[in-house]
This record gives structure tokens, C-alpha cells and sequence, in this order.
């Protein structure tokens, strides 16, 4: 009987909760306006010039390669494993720190408590090749490919 109480109570404040804009290039969005994303834009520049920005909202992380001033659209990059209940978006980080753009995303079964449902670290010189650090560790990196985990959506 709690549980369903409580899956309710999930529910109506899913159902309550506001909506963002749509992450999308549409026509009546102005093209240098990014979107509303929940951290501040990290921007990454390449080796030939151009410009790679990512932003976060609501555990997903979101890549716009910049050609010139034109942005050429936000793609879906990473976002959290599925799981059979409601989940809140806990640990967002985004930031460059002169050598790697950094991102950890985390998200909790709602009314739980202890650790995520889902936590994921990469980081990337280039926006392209990806490394993971398993949770239980600060220091260990793998390539995203070898480590198993999930790749860039």
C-alpha cells in the first residue's frame, strides 16, 4: 500500500513539474540562442578551429558543433540508463579545465534513498573519442569503447 502511495505521489509530481523548451533547432528559436539548459555551457575548441559547445539538462548531455557563428544543432550525446521507476536528475557537472571537457551525470529512483540508479563520468580532448571512470574510482579513465559502458547516444 506505501508503495503505490508513494508511486502516486511520484507521478503527480512528475505531472506537476514545468517542461522546458524543446532542445531542437526550430525556425522561431533565434540561431544564437542556446537552450535552457540546467549548468552553464562548456565550450571546447578544436584543433582546426572549430568550436564544440555541450550543455546538460535533466541528466542529458547535449553537443553543438559550431561552424563559424552558425550552430549547426544540439544532438542527444549521453543520457541515463532506462529504469522501471521514476528518477530525479541528482549530479549534473560540466566544465573544460584546460585540457578535458568533464561531465558527470547522476540520477536517484524517486523516494530512495542511498546512492543513483545511474552514474556515469566521461571526459574528451576532442568531443569525439570519450573516456569513462567507473564509480568507484577518481582517477581511473578507460576509453568509453573498451570500457563497456554506453556509448554516445
Amino acid at each position: 500500500m506505501a508503495l503505490a502511495a508513494l508511486m502516486g505521489a511520484a507521478i503527480a509530481v512528475n505531472a506537476c513539474t514545468k517542461v522546458g523548451p524543446a532542445l531542437d533547432s526550430s525556425a522561431e528559436r533565434d540561431a544564437n540562442q542556446a537552450p535552457e539548459f540546467t549548468t552553464p555551457v562548456a565550450e571546447l575548441r578544436l584543433a582546426d578551429g572549430r568550436v564544440t559547445l555541450f550543455g546538460i539538462k535533466a541528466c542529458k548531455v547535449y553537443q553543438s558543433v559550431m561552424s563559424g557563428q552558425a550552430r549547426q544543432g544540439w544532438e542527444l550525446l549521453f543520457k541515463p540508463a532506462p529504469y522501471p521507476l521514476p528518477q530525479q536528475c541528482v549530479r549534473e557537472r560540466l566544465e573544460f579545465d584546460g585540457e578535458y571537457i568533464q561531465v558527470e551525470i547522476g540520477t536517484q529512483a524517486m523516494g530512495a534513498g542511498g546512492c543513483c540508479t545511474h552514474y556515469a563520468a566521461y571526459r574528451s580532448r576532442d568531443g569525439e573519442h570519450w573516456e569513462v571512470r567507473p564509480a568507484t574510482s577518481i582517477t581511473q579513465w578507460q576509453p568509453l569503447e573498451a570500457a563497456g559502458a554506453n556509448s554516445p547516444e
